[in-house]
């Protein structure tokens, strides 16, 4: 008997994911690759393929649409792949070439947004409807859900928490102001352990530390490791506090490779939530990584293709 289900593709800036996810939000199965080579063209041919496989390794399953997320600016409504500056590419028209190759209906979105609204459908937001996501990975996105919809705004940019400038400490002439993107990322927690053991060495180093090897070391104990932790709790309370003076919503949702270290940075973001929101004693929003895990950006990429196809 055949089983229907969504051809799931999660872009990110060094690494695709391809799989089959059911309309439940169930992943089925999921391969994750890396880039060949960073341009436009390639890219594209990397998915492909990567999806031709996918199809050719399931051949008892039918499969209804395909869903995929996309890193940087997108326009759903045309399938275009608007821009991605990091990876060079720039008005991909993506969803109508995958279309055609593959003949199927394919639905495209901002990855954040794809991830915010999965948590809506399949995660810790089934009944909510006022809540902010954020993806905190090697860079950070935002999404907002608001009123029980995905709030895109005019441009559909509305979400980039990672621009917010937060203070990150003093110098001769006063505060030091970054974005939060800048010093809260996957990236910026590197830089920032870095800076405290005090090498000197830029994140892009060959063997530089990531977000796993930093929450491991801060689960053993090492102070370096626990003290880029806790700044990188203080930054990003900040940035979403001044989020929540603005949209007031009911839950804070972490997602992104640095949700599965939360633990880690939970204490001093909540301490900066509730010293810097004052709008009502008491009422300070709970923050949750997701409930979906490392596969939010599969699972949100199918999300967009069921979604889709209700309308």
């Amino acid at each position: 008997m055949e089983r229907e289900m969504i051809l799931a593709v999660d872009i990110g800036g060094s690494k695709y994911v391809a799989g089959l996810v059911a309309a439940d939000g169930t992943v089925i199965c999921k391969e994750k690759y890396r880039w060949s080579r960073m341009s436009a063209e390639q890219v594209t041919a990397d998915i492909i393929s990567a999806m031709e496989r996918v199809i050719e390794e399931h051949p008892g399953v039918k499969i209804s649409a395909v869903g995929m997320t996309i890193p940087g600016l997108a326009d759903p409504d045309t399938g275009m792949w608007i821009s991605a500056s990091f990876m060079g590419i720039y008005n991909l028209p993506i969803g109508g070439i995958i279309g055609r190759r593959f003949g199927l209906p394919v639905y495209i979105e901002n990855d954040c947004n794809a991830c915010a609204l999965a948590e809506r459908m399949f995660g810790h937001c089934r009944e909510i409807g006022d809540f902010l996501y954020l993806t905190v990975s090697n860079s950070i996105g935002g999404a907002l859900f608001l009123n029980g919809e995905l709030y895109r705004g005019f441009r559909g940019n509305a979400g980039e928490v990672g621009l917010i400038h937060v203070d990150v400490g003093n110098g001769p002439d006063g505060p030091v102001r970054m974005a939060v993107e800048d010093c809260a990322s996957g990236r910026g927690l590197a830089e920032g352990y870095l800076a405290l053991k005090e090498k000197g060495e830029s994140w892009e180093v060959r063997n530089a530390p990531d977000g796993v090897s930093i929450a491991r070391l801060a689960k053993e104990g090492d102070p370096v490791a626990q003290e880029a932790f806790r700044r990188e709790g203080i930054y990003l309370g900040q940035a979403i506090a001044a989020c929540c003076a603005v949209l007031d919503p009911e839950v804070v949702i972490i997602g992104g490779g640095l949700s599965l270290a939360f633990e880690h940075y939970q204490d001093p973001l909540c301490g900066v939530l509730a010293r810097e929101l004052h709008i009502a004693a008491g009422e300070v929003p709970p923050v949750r990584p997701t409930a979906l895990g490392y596969d939010g950006g599969l699972i949100g990429a199918a999300a967009l293709a069921v979604r889709g196809m209700k309308k």
